[in-house]
């Protein structure tokens, strides 16, 4: 879409490509896009944990679980399990 506008657009799907790609859009003289593919299953881990979010995200389990959605629990935990330390 922003190549149809005519803007400068770098679209990246591998993590090890990132860090040339946004030094490419921030050395364009211009205005430019940078779109980053991620996974949709990864959790954006706050610093620090509050009592509500861990009661969201419980809801949310047991409702994919009695909804019969439990393979996104479980694809949810083959994303992010590693990652936890």
């Amino acid at each position: 879409m922003a190549r149809a506008m005519g803007l400068h657009a770098v679209r990246v799907e591998n993590p090890a490509d990132l860090p040339a790609a946004v030094d490419e859009i921030l050395n364009h003289p211009g205005p430019a896009v940078l779109d980053a593919v991620t996974n949709t299953q990864e959790l954006a881990m706050p610093p620090k944990i509050e009592k509500a979010q861990i009661t969201g995200f419980s809801l949310y389990a047991l409702k994919a679980v009695m909804n019969g959605r439990g393979d996104e629990i479980l694809d949810v935990a083959k994303t992010n399990l590693p990652f936890l330390r």
